[in-house]
């Protein structure tokens, strides 16, 4: 994938739309039990596009609090087991068949669904909207949704079979192809015929459980219920997502009743949270916060060893037990626990300083060097990022490392990783490895899209093997393997992984927090 094309999707999460009418008083109906309105106190600095694939601009938070609730996939992320990780389950596709050559899915469609303005769900309907992403020549065609959704660049067409039975026809075998249409959103054809996708990016209407109702900017966005929904009604009449950046505000806000909800808890407060009567839920899931090192730079990082020794120099049970006081858990491989690709005997990285110290001596580091690391201040999945990376610096200086940093917010990373000559040694920042379709762009050379050009020969075999290889064990087997290679070639600093904690009133009920970025919302209440 083009890393430019890349770069503008993802900063567009830091761009503020200029919207609607204001909404307000959501938290009054809350507080006097008039009606089951929601207060979510949100990781993300501004809001996104409302428009479909631009939702995604925003990361996972995005997703979760708003795409997926107003908009719908053909699949959805199974979370209804919350010791299990995320599969795959029917959504908009009630059920498919694939050929036996994996270039053909067939699938059968729901009915009797409805788009919030009243517009038919069927087979027009997803034509229209996957002619709408993939052809230029589309009114409403807009390329920057197509690199939020990769997966249809293996579709070479889409065939009507009936007013509920469509047939994708793909380019080539894709494994993960179900898995990936997830986020593949769908959006009224009468909505894109009468406003195009300025409307939808400002005024969204989808088919899903909640209904896009209102917004103040860089305030909040309010969606309340579709009593009409095909599926699960929702118990929980209105849901408003409030823009509370900083972690000590959303506290704040938790704490005073301005919100029931809070995204990206502080392990800080935690403790104090629980004995002041809130509820906090965590869950180990597939997340990385790592250092993505450059490997294929000059200098000390290209080399294996030293890569190796700074593996071996951090101290991550002080990092995941004192300073996030048991929200994450050490990173020692690749893989979190949590993944379906983990396997425990390739646990690799302890704490041993001796030995950090003996690998860089034998590289020729007897003396350390110095590096640079850019890092992602705040927003999801970021969890502690200043407190952690200093904590890092200051364990690296045990070995002779010197490390400095570059603060950026999320905008400016992925611009500059898209730019290339960052000037940085190392990049941190964390994303899920749930999806190994989308790895290009952190494991690939720079030819793939790849933004920190690791390159290693099996590595890339086997991820790419796994790609096209349609049987569930065999392909867990290979993307196994190379997780294994990457942990031995020392390509990132493995540091934690997230469990995603939250807090949340006591009056909120009926959430049992998945092994998953993904939340249902279909059983949450108020009490």
């Amino acid at each position: 994938m083009n890393k430019q094309l890349i770069a503008k999707a993802v900063a567009a999460a830091c761009a503020t739309v200029v919207l609607l009418s204001g909404c307000g008083g959501a938290g009054e109906d809350s507080a006097s039990g008039e009606s089951q309105t929601l207060n979510i106190g949100s990781q993300m600095s501004s809001f996104p596009s409302l428009d479909t694939g631009a939702i995604t601009s925003a990361g996972y938070e995005g997703q979760r609090l708003i795409g997926n609730l107003v908009y719908e996939g053909l699949t959805k992320r199974d979370v209804s087991d919350p010791d299990a990780p995320a599969g795959v389950a029917p959504a908009l596709a009630k059920s498919w068949t694939v050929s036996d050559d994996g270039l053909n899915y067939t699938m059968q469609l729901q009915e009797d669904v409805k788009f919030h303005d009243g517009d038919s769900w069927n087979a027009d309907a997803l034509i229209y909207n996957i002619d709408r992403y993939m052809n230029p020549d589309n009114a409403n065609y807009d390329k920057t949704l197509l690199t939020y959704y990769t997966v249809l660049n293996y579709v070479d067409h889409v065939e009507k079979l009936g007013d509920y039975e469509v047939k994708f026809v793909l380019k080539e075998p894709f494994a993960f192809f179900l898995a990936d249409l997830y986020n593949v959103y769908f959006a009224s054809p009468k909505s894109l015929d009468a406003d195009g996708s300025k409307g939808q990016a400002t005024h969204p209407v989808g088919t899903g459980p909640f209904e896009f109702d209102s917004m103040q900017t860089n305030q909040s966005i309010t969606m309340t219920k579709n009593a009409d929904y095909w599926g699960d009604v929702p118990k929980l009449d209105k849901i408003v997502v409030q823009l509370i950046p900083d972690a000590s505000a959303r506290t704040a806000a938790l704490r005073s009743g301005r919100v029931d909800w809070i995204e990206g808890a502080q392990p800080d407060d935690l403790a104090s949270l629980k004995q002041a009567g809130f509820k906090t839920t965590q869950n180990a899931f597939d997340w990385e916060w790592s250092w993505q090192l450059y490997t294929q730079e000059d200098g000390p990082l290209s080399n294996k060893q030293v890569r190796q020794a700074l593996n071996y120099a951090i101290d991550r049970e002080t990092i995941t037990t004192d300073l996030l006081h048991g929200t994450a858990e050490p990173a020692t491989q690749f893989f979190a626990p949590a993944s379906l690709y983990y396997d425990k005997a390739d646990d690799t990285y302890s704490y041993d300083l001796a030995k950090a110290k003996q690998l860089l001596s034998e590289a020729g580091y007897a003396d350390g060097f110095d590096m640079k690391v850019g890092y992602i201040t705040a927003g999801s999945g970021a969890m502690q990022p200043k407190a952690m990376n200093e904590a890092l610096q200051a364990q690296l200086a045990k070995i002779g490392v010197t490390v400095t940093f570059e603060p950026v917010d999320f905008s400016t990373m992925y611009g500059k990783l898209a730019e290339g000559n960052t000037g940085w040694d190392a990049a941190n920042q964390a994303f899920s490895l749930e999806q190994p379709s989308s790895w290009a762009w952190s494991m690939g050379t720079s030819a793939e899209g790849g933004y920190f050009d690791y390159e290693n020969p099996e590595f890339d075999k086997l991820w790419k093997q796994a790609l096209v290889t349609t049987d569930d064990d065999e392909r867990a087997s290979l993307l196994t393997q190379a997780g294994k290679i990457v942990t031995d070639d020392a390509g990132w600093l493995f540091v934690a992984h997230d469990t995603a904690p939250r807090a949340m009133s006591s009056k909120v009920k009926g959430f049992v927090q998945p092994k998953s970025w993904w939340i249902d919302f279909n059983n949450v209440s108020i009490a």
